[in-house]
């Protein structure tokens, strides 16, 4: 059961799975083309453990952490906001290529 926590959807651009996956996606290409057109910045990454991110749209470092390889946004309090669709992406990523370039 996720617990949506009413602040995040008011605030954040990001407040479904959907829309962070589509912010990686965004990321993805933004970052082989050297531009900064997304809402999510990756500050660091540490496997299996948690990732940070910076979120334009409410100005704020995010920071979600991996309990049992389950991704929890500890800024949302929630485990479907965006962020957390950004982070599971962003492991399927590293888990492929084995690095994470940011």
């Amino acid at each position: 059961m996720s617990g949506k926590s009413k602040a995040s959807e008011e605030n954040s651009a990001l407040s479904t799975l959907d829309l962070g996956t589509m912010e990686f996606m965004k990321w993805l290409v933004s970052k082989d083309a050297n531009s900064g057109d997304t809402l999510i910045v990756v500050k660091d990454y540490f496997d299996n453990k948690y990732v940070i991110l910076f979120d334009k749209s409410i100005l704020k470092n995010i920071i979600v952490g991996y309990r049992d390889g389950m991704p929890w946004c500890m800024t949302c309090n929630t485990d479907d906001c965006g962020h957390v669709g950004f982070a599971i992406c962003l492991k399927q990523d590293y888990d492929r290529n084995d690095q994470v370039v940011f």
